[in-house]
Parts: C-alpha cells; structure tokens; sequence
C-alpha cells in the first residue's frame, strides 16, 4: 500500500505545484497540445491503497496503528485535493473513504460522523471558494443569475426539456449553447438530441454497472479483492450521481465528467483501467466457484 499512497499523493502534488487552473480549480497537467488529469488515475491508485491497507490492518495484530496510518495518508489525499479546489473529486475520495471504512469497522457511528463532516465542509466551502458560492446560486435558482453563474445550469434545463421523450434527433439539437457540454454536461446534450428515453435506459445501464461490482464484491471470497471490488463500486457510482445530478439540477455542479461518455482521454482511459481490473476480480471468482 505504500507504493500505492506514494504514487497518488506524488501526482496530486504535482497538479498543486505545476497544474493549470480551469473553472476555479487546478486540474490538469499540461505538456504543450496534451493535457493530462492525473486525478482520474489517482481515483485508482486511492482504492487500491485503501484496499491494501485496510486488508493488512484486518490482519494484523497491530490494526489500529496501521488503520491510523492508512487513514492520515488517505486524509492528505483529500487535503490535498481541496487545497487544489477540485472539490468534485475530493468528495469521490472521502465518499470511497467513509464507505471503505466502515465496511472495515462495521460501525455506523463512522457515516454518522463522515456525512456530519461532509455537511460541514460544504456549508464552509460555500463561502471560502467563490466557484462554490456560484454553483450553488446556480443550483438554487438558475433563472435568477442566468447572465452569468447560472447561465450553464439553465441551458441544460432548457436542452433536456426541448429534447422531450424521444428527442430532437442526431445532430439536430444546439447542444453547443451549453458551455463546457463535452465534458461537464453532456447528459443534457444526450437527453436533448437522444431523449428522455434514450436518458433513462442509459442510467439504467449505469446502475446495472454499479450492481454488478456490489454483488462480485459479497460474493467474492477473498477480503483483499472485495475491497477492491467495493472501492471502485463506490467511486463509479458516486462520481455517475454527480455527474448526473448537477446536470438535472439535483445537486450543485461539480465538474466531474461522465464515464465512458464525456470528452477527455484520462477519464477513459483511467475507467477502462477499473473495468479491467474489476474484471480480473469477476474471472478469479469464477475459477473459485468452479474449485468447489
């Protein structure tokens, strides 16, 4: 788990120290015509440091010392996150955190305490980060602030009620009236062109993703891939409901892209390396069942 905790902090550090700033956050990692966000990999390199790290606490019969180390180097991951204001994927990070953890100590006082907490920083963060206080007058009443802060959250709204139930047609919808629609808010280019539909069954295929990782993990045999398998399970679903949800104006906008779907090569690449890994942990316990 070391190597792992190294090499997650060593990129986010990286993007604190030379990153680039994009919408009041530090993302990127720009090396002339490639940009590169090593935060989709750290999301990775986060689960199987946990998974590690908490499988040898279970272990060992010095759990508590290594629980708390592995949870100091997991907090400076997150630290180091908010400090770079991405707060989309600092919120992926505890969220896999708070889970992982309580799967290990099996006690519900610890999402009591972590949802209280996250209640806590967001309600700071509100008036500390000026991009934060603009998503949520967003999010609060998009038609208000339209000209500027709500601008984006609007022209969603507008592009996922013109699309209706079945949809304007490929190539037939103003999808580019939405700032950023490639990356943050493609469900609404999808939901107006595709439909409503068309938007629904592709959640439903999220779902079945998220379903499928839950139930490998309960039926997986060996602690250290079912934590594997639970971290990921997490991170996938949480970051499909921030997506989606600041989209539909559920919750305020995070930025967090949309796997599989929106643009950009590390949010695929970094997916496609989870899926993989995942599938490694659905053939192992296929030869298990097969053993017995």
């Amino acid at each position: 788990e070391l190597l792992y905790g190294v090499l997650g902090i060593g990129l986010l550090a990286s993007v604190f120290v030379l990153g680039s700033t994009e919408y009041g956050a530090k993302l990127s990692l720009n090396f002339g015509v490639v940009s590169i966000q090593p935060t989709e990999f750290v999301k990775l390199l986060f689960v199987l440091f946990l998974a590690s790290g908490l499988y040898e606490a279970s272990q060992s019969n010095d759990s508590e010392r290594i629980f708390r180390i592995v949870l100091i180097v997991a907090l400076i991951h997150i630290g180091i996150l908010i400090l770079c204001k991405d707060l989309g994927s600092a919120s992926i990070l505890f969220i896999v955190l708070l889970i992982m953890t309580y799967y290990y100590k099996r006690d519900i006082r610890i999402l009591l305490v972590g949802f209280l907490s996250v209640s806590a920083f967001l309600v700071l963060s509100y008036f500390v980060f000026s991009h934060v206080h603009s998503r949520v007058l967003a999010w609060l009443d998009p038609m208000s602030v339209i000209d500027y802060q709500g601008y984006q959250v609007a022209q969603s709204l507008f592009a996922l009620g013109t699309g209706g139930w079945f949809g304007s047609g490929l190539f037939q919808g103003m999808p580019n009236k939405i700032p950023v629609v490639t990356k943050d808010f493609v469900f609404a280019a999808i939901g107006e062109e595709f439909g409503g539909i068309f938007a629904i069954i592709l959640i439903f295929i999220y779902l079945a993703c998220i379903l499928m990782m839950m139930n490998t993990a309960m039926q997986v045999r060996d602690e250290f891939p079912r934590y594997i398998a639970i971290g990921f399970a997490v991170c996938f679903g949480f970051q499909v409901f921030l997506s989606i949800g600041g989209v539909v104006k559920f919750i305020p906008s995070t930025g967090v892209t949309m796997q599989f779907i929106s643009y950009g090569g590390s949010s695929l690449l970094s997916t496609m390396m989870m899926f993989s890994i995942f599938q490694g942990i659905t053939i192992r316990r296929s030869r298990e069942e097969e053993a017995l």
